[in-house]
């Protein structure tokens, strides 16, 4: 999987838009599917994320804590119903290593709650780890850094 070529990228893309899609309409399993095992799920501000500071808003250090994760959110916590849109542009492959192929993309959540106007979330930069298994791509690591220093505080579902 090298980061260059039409084809590739196009791949890129498609993964990208099936990751928003899944959260976008609830598909939970299949928003598990595209990390591996031993993944790491972090969402983080920009200003811990620039320091090095380990301290996330969320944080999930592998695919079995994001299944805790989704498992909460369907039967334990009660929330007021919300409506949830992802847009994610600027999908940038950087390097590849052994470790996987790095990639940054812009992302924007919008959400509708209630009676209210649609707002603007969360926006931010992911810095990804991409990986093929057998074929398919997958997340290694996978960090959402937002930009402002103060959210919402129904930080409710994965960005």
């Amino acid at each position: 999987m090298s980061p260059g070529g039409a084809v590739e990228r196009a791949r890129l893309r498609d993964f990208y838009d099936d990751y928003v899609a899944y959260l976008d309409e609830g598909d939970f399993d299949s928003w598990l599917d595209l990390f591996v095992e031993e993944s790491e799920y972090r969402v983080v501000s920009r200003e811990n994320f620039e320091r090095g500071l380990p301290l996330a808003t969320m944080r999930c250090d592998s695919r079995r804590m994001l299944a805790d994760r989704i498992h909460t959110i369907r039967r334990t916590q009660t929330f007021a119903p919300r409506a949830l849109r992802r847009f994610v542009s600027g999908i940038r492959p950087q390097r590849e290593s052994d470790s996987g192929l790095e990639v940054r993309a812009s992302f924007l959540v919008a959400e509708s709650l209630g009676d209210e106007p649609t707002r603007v979330h969360l926006a931010g930069r992911y810095v990804d780890l991409v990986v093929s298994v057998d074929g398919a791509l997958k997340f290694r690591r996978k960090v959402a850094v937002y930009d402002a220093p103060i959210i919402p505080i129904s930080l409710i579902y994965p960005v």
